[in-house]
């Protein structure tokens, strides 16, 4: 089985959108769960998935009783996920669903496979100029200072074995979790591949992610992050 595990916070304006993608593009044959972590919204974003879920029993809703953020709700959704792979992606239809079925493809003979905004084919579409500016440069520090040939460090969508991910520390509560867990797959040597992926920006719904925020977090946690790598 593959599992989606999706996390989800006042999203009521795309996630009746994003639901339909994933019952049109997944096959109904009990090969494919998807697990919706709610994570303490506040709006219709928890009714609207038991409207779904109630006609399509493999759509399931895990529910946190207040906002922890995404780190605690990939942590969530990933121990109630009952699939050999799990992929992990937005609720914002910035990570097309159609693209699962390429990244379950794509895992064969690796332990994760990344949809990359930063291979050939990749890239971004519609996003402000001054955010492609400072996600390429992020990615490229980390690169550099991780050492690694990952070249799309902060994806979010990516399929991973299920087996491995289920052992991954995530301590970080927000967007940094991504690295984090990335991190884990590269101290232990487990193999890795990366497809493109056209991320565009969204078109529904209030972005969560705040850039000054967000690059305090990382400063914050990056000395805790090269431990982690090197030790």
């Amino acid at each position: 089985m593959i599992s989606a595990v999706v996390p989800a916070y006042n999203e009521e304006e795309v996630i009746g959108k994003f639901l339909d993608a994933l019952v049109r593009d997944l096959p109904h044959d009990g090969s494919y769960e998807v697990v919706i972590v709610n994570d303490g919204s506040i709006d219709r974003t928890r009714e609207m998935v038991l409207e779904v879920s109630a006609r399509h029993p493999w759509v399931r809703l895990v529910d946190h009783d207040g906002n922890k953020g995404l780190g605690k709700a990939l942590e969530t959704g990933i121990a109630a996920a009952k699939g050999d792979i799990i992929v992990t992606m937005d609720s914002d239809l910035t990570h097309p669903p159609a693209m699962i079925k390429d990244l379950v493809k794509g895992i064969e003979g690796v332990d994760v496979c990344i949809a990359s905004r930063y291979v050939k084919g990749g890239g971004m579409e519609d996003v402000p100029a001054w955010r492609i500016v400072v996600s390429r440069a992020a990615n490229l520090f980390f690169d550099l200072i991780f050492w690694t040939s990952i070249q799309d460090l902060s994806s979010g969508f990516k399929a991973y074995r299920a087996a491995y991910l289920k052992q991954a520390p995530i301590v970080s509560a927000g967007f940094e979790c991504q690295l984090e867990i990335i991190l884990y797959f590269i101290r232990n040597g487990l193999k890795h591949r990366e497809i493109p992926l056209m991320l565009r920006n969204r078109q529904f719904g209030s972005s969560k992610f705040r850039v000054v925020k967000m690059g305090m977090k990382y400063l914050k946690n990056l000395g805790r992050f090269l431990a982690y790598r090197w030790r």
